[in-house]
């Protein structure tokens, strides 16, 4: 039945998408801005680690509307291209790019991870292992709010360079950088799909736990520390690695 119902929305907004290309018509396309509307709001909600301390909700599904109503008008009935697909990439990309305009990693974020960083150095060699979320607190002589609000911080902006990352890629495999169409470039989307899931699989295993619970299960950095019994800064670090080796794969995947 759902899948029944699923299927009939589907048609009618090939359809609707269909008549839009063909009249202009602005009725038509507000009637497909009003079937994909919530799609937005999926896909803000699914972001929200990356702008929600420089940006509501309400501000980005705005961004999101306006993309989606620009891909309306640049989506082209003729290619074999789910629009939802097609609307999803933007949507994205327009969030992404509402972040950036933020300033999303200003120089304070840096500096005091950069702070911590120093100071889980220098107890690391004082103690011989890698010290406790308490003793770099007492160290630094902050409270321990401060201290998880610097490693959020500064996780955030690891998220958001990997958002970018696969954000072009995306563009990229429907032939499209910086708003630009090239449609004699493309990438199939199964290609960068098995690299990704190549170099998860290369990932040590704390790399790939943290990564299954972060993306899969959606869990806060605090909840992977409690499973993992290991400080928060810890699984920032190791969820940050495993970025890096992401990454780097998919950049030689882009750039081959």
């Amino acid at each position: 039945m759902i899948l029944t119902q699923n299927k009939k929305i589907e048609e009618d907004s090939i359809q609707l998408l269909q008549q839009y290309s063909r009249t202009k018509d602005i009725n038509i396309r507000n009637k497909i801005i009003e079937k994909h509307s919530n799609l937005v709001k999926i896909i803000a909600l699914k972001m929200r680690g990356i702008y929600q301390q420089y940006g509501d909700l309400d501000d980005v599904v705005n961004e999101g509307i306006i993309a989606l109503m620009d891909a309306v008008e640049r989506f082209d009935p003729s290619k074999n291209t789910k629009f939802e697909t097609y609307a999803s990439i933007r949507i994205r990309g327009s969030i992404i790019d509402y972040v950036r305009k933020q300033d999303w990693i200003p120089r304070k974020v840096k500096s005091d991870y950069k702070m911590v960083k120093e100071a889980e150095d220098l107890l690391a060699n004082k103690l011989g292992r890698e010290p406790t979320d308490i003793e770099v607190v007492e160290h630094l002589e902050i409270d321990i709010e401060e201290y998880n609000k610097i490693i959020s911080n500064a996780h955030g902006s690891g998220i958001l360079s990997f958002e970018e990352l696969i954000g072009e890629a995306h563009l990229a495999e429907y032939g499209m950088i910086n708003g630009y169409e090239l449609p004699e470039y493309e990438i199939e989307s199964k290609e960068l799909y098995k690299v990704l899931v190549d170099s998860v699989n290369k990932l040590n295993e704390k790399e790939q736990l943290v990564i299954s619970l972060y993306y899969k299960e959606e869990l806060k950095l605090k909840d992977i520390a409690d499973i993992l019994e290991i400080s928060n800064s810890r699984v920032s670090q190791i969820h940050t690695a495993a970025l890096r080796k992401l990454e780097k794969d998919v950049k030689n995947y882009l750039h081959k």
